[in-house]
C-alpha cells in the first residue's frame, strides 16, 4: 500500500467516526498514530496500518454492546506492550473501562509475561477485550505470508485453534448479545486457516520441486 493509499484510508476511518459522533475513538487514533510511526515486519507496510485494519473490520461487526470502546481499544491495544505508555496516561485520557481492556491484550505487563492459559481466559471473560482480540488475530492472519516462515505460520495456526478459537466461544457464553460479532470472527478465522494452510502446503511443495532441481 502506498503512502497516498495509507492516508486515505486513514481518513476514511476518521470520517466514519466523526459521522457516528465517536470523538473519543477519534482521539484515539490521533493518539496511537503518533506512535505507530514505523513499518510492519513487511518492510512494506505502514505500523499503523494494523490498527486502521483492525478498526475497519470491527466496526462491521454487528451486535457489538460497546462499539467505540471496542474502537478505542483496537487504536490502543498495542501501546501499553509496545511503547511503554504508562497506564495512568492512558486511563486519564480514555477511563478505566478501555484501560482494563488494553492491559488484558497486552502479553507483558511489568516486563512480566502472562502465562498463555491466563492470558486467553482472563480476554474471554472481558466484552471488549475478546472482540478485539479476534479482529487483531483476522489482520495478523492476512499478513502471515509476507512475514513469517511456513514452520512460525503452522504454529501461529495452532495458537488459533488450542486458544483462540475456544476463547471466542467462552466469550459468546458469557456474553450471549454479542454471538454474533463473535461467529462472524470465528467464521472469518476458520476461513483464513484452510486458506493459510492451502498456502503453506503449495510453498512446501515448491521449495521441495526447487531442491530436486538443483
Amino acid at each position: 500500500m502506498s503512502e497516498a493509499d495509507f492516508l486515505r484510508h486513514r481518513e476514511r476511518i476518521r470520517a466514519w467516526l466523526l459521522g457516528a459522533k465517536y470523538y473519543k475513538a477519534v482521539e484515539a487514533l490521533e493518539y496511537a498514530s503518533k506512535y505507530h510511526t514505523g513499518i510492519r515486519k513487511d518492510g512494506i507496510t505502514r505500523e499503523f496500518m494494523h490498527q486502521l485494519a483492525i478498526a475497519h473490520y470491527l466496526r462491521k461487526l454487528p451486535n457489538v454492546r460497546q462499539q467505540e470502546h471496542v474502537l478505542i481499544v483496537a487504536f490502543l491495544h498495542d501501546l501499553l506492550e509496545d511503547y511503554n505508555v504508562p497506564v495512568e496516561t492512558l486511563k486519564s485520557k480514555f477511563g478505566a473501562e478501555v484501560v482494563e481492556a488494553v492491559l488484558l491484550l497486552s502479553k507483558k505487563v511489568d516486563n512480566k509475561k502472562k502465562a498463555i492459559e491466563l492470558y486467553f481466559s482472563e480476554i474471554g471473560a472481558n466484552p471488549i477485550a475478546s472482540v478485539v482480540k479476534g479482529g487483531d488475530r483476522i489482520h495478523n492472519h492476512q499478513t502471515l505470508g509476507n512475514v513469517f516462515t511456513c514452520k512460525k505460520q503452522k504454529e501461529y495456526i495452532q495458537e488459533t485453534e488450542e486458544f483462540i478459537l475456544p476463547m471466542l466461544k467462552e466469550a459468546r457464553n458469557n456474553f450471549p448479545d454479542q454471538e454474533l460479532a463473535y461467529e462472524n470472527i470465528k467464521h472469518a478465522l476458520k476461513g483464513q486457516i484452510e486458506l493459510l494452510r492451502l498456502s503453506i502446503e503449495a510453498k512446501i511443495q515448491l521449495e521441495e520441486l526447487t531442491k530436486k532441481e538443483i
